[in-house]
């Protein structure tokens, strides 16, 4: 292999790390925390300088975990402490720059020879991925705006990918691929963590229910809503529609101008409006029965000022329309109604006498004179008895002071008190 293609990479991974450190260097973020954990876990543990060259992140669902684990790789599942299990993939070049470091203390240039895994390999790698998992957790944990980590240790080895895909079990994964360069260049090898996709956490709803309230809100205001301006209702014979052509008349009554109205999707009334223009187009402006000038209070004749003053004692906010008064302009008029029939049963009664002059049996009433002269009470009669009585009335008072009440004309007699 000729050493221009080596370059041709080298220089994309510079110009892609420079990018990838400006960014990091911004907001901390899952695959930020995994690189300082593992360049920090193997500082402090072996004293070896690795540089993390590209970090990947995809989702994977369960039923592609075996597909991802492969059957070239260590494979190491992971118990988690607060949830489903998560998984470590290591390649041969990963787990051979650590046997080597530890072993010889350094990293021998080029790369290894393929052989199968032993459990002595997960024995050896399992402290600094232990510290890688607790280092990520921390880096995590630290910054406010992401949620928690998980945490996980380090389990057993699994044999291939399909022992691991039954071993994990949620739903969701998300897989992080590190190219890791160990030592100047000496191997370059490939860590994949898969670890379970947290699911969101809810968000937390007051006493009150305000949370719930603001959602339905949202959901009320960003669902659309079609409104349909009708200016009149026409009834029309189908030929004569099928007969319109561009420039084809309508007729309208003026009163379409005023009576507008604005329909829902069924048909259904919503509110009257108002026709007229905005910024040189034609619009339409709802009317509210809150607004100042509703058409809606007035009656439909137009005559909706009269009728607001007769209504004498009826208040400024009360218009006709909603007076308790019934409606009678839809009443026929007293002309078109038709002759009532006659009641069954009144042709059988008896013909009843005529009272006539002369025919009545009943008795003459004396007159007021005749009583008068009866009784003995003429006119001076009267005026002399009227008199006494309230000369007497005076004397009494004047030497027993009673507040008797005067005699009035026709009153009893005074002679004696009123039991």
């Amino acid at each position: 292999m000729s050493a221009e293609p080596a370059e041709s990479a080298s220089v994309i991974h510079r110009k892609a790390k420079v990018a990838r450190d400006e960014f990091d260097a911004r907001e901390m973020s899952p695959s930020k925390a995994l690189r300082l954990a593992l360049a920090k876990a193997a500082s402090a543990q072996f004293e070896l300088s690795l540089v993390v060259r590209m970090v990947e992140h995809e989702g994977v669902a369960l039923t592609g975990i075996e597909s991802v684990a492969g059957e070239d790789s260590l494979l190491i599942l992971l118990d988690g402490l607060d949830g489903p299990p998560g998984a470590i993939k290591l390649d041969l070049q990963f787990v051979m720059a650590l046997i080597e470091v530890q072993l010889m203390g350094e990293v021998r240039q080029g790369a290894a020879k393929p052989r199968p895994f032993t459990p002595t390999d997960a024995a050896i790698v399992q402290p600094l991925m232990n510290a890688v998992l607790e280092g990520y957790a921390d880096q995590v944990d630290a910054c406010d705006r992401m949620p928690r980590a998980a945490r996980f240790r380090f389990g057993d080895r699994l044999e291939n990918g399909r022992a691991l895909a039954l071993a994990l079990w949620a739903p969701d994964y998300d897989l992080y691929r590190l190219n890791v360069d160990f030592g100047p260049g000496a191997k370059t090898g490939v860590m994949e963590l898969i670890l379970p996709e947290r699911p969101p956490e809810p968000e937390a709803e007051t006493n009150d229910g305000t949370t719930l309230a603001r959602k339905l809100e949202e959901n009320a205001m960003n669902a659309p809503v079609m409104l349909d301006a009708v200016l009149a209702p026409l009834r029309l014979p189908l030929n004569e529609i099928c007969g319109w052509a561009p420039g084809t008349l309508l007729k309208l009554s003026p009163e379409t101008v005023t009576g507008a109205r604005v329909i829902g999707a069924k048909g259904h009334k919503v509110a009257p409006a108002a026709l007229g223009q905005l910024n040189g187009f034609r619009a339409v402006r709802m009317v509210l029965k809150s607004e100042p000038g509703d058409d809606s209070t007035e009656r439909g004749d137009g005559s909706g000022g009269s009728a607001m003053q007769e209504a004498g004692g009826r208040s400024s906010g009360e218009g006709a329309a909603g007076s308790d008064q019934p409606d009678y302009s839809d009443a026929p008029a007293l002309s078109d109604l038709t002759d009532l029939p006659d009641l069954p049963g009144l042709q059988d009664l008896d013909d009843l006498p005529d009272l006539g002059e002369g025919e009545s049996d009943l008795p003459e009433l004396p007159g007021i004179d005749d009583a008068r002269s009866e009784h003995g009470e003429e006119d001076g009669a009267l005026d002399a008895l009227v008199e006494e009585e309230l000369a007497r009335a005076a004397a009494r008072f004047e030497v027993e002071g009673e507040d008797d009440d005067l005699p009035m004309p026709g009153g009893p007699s005074l002679g004696a008190p009123v039991t």
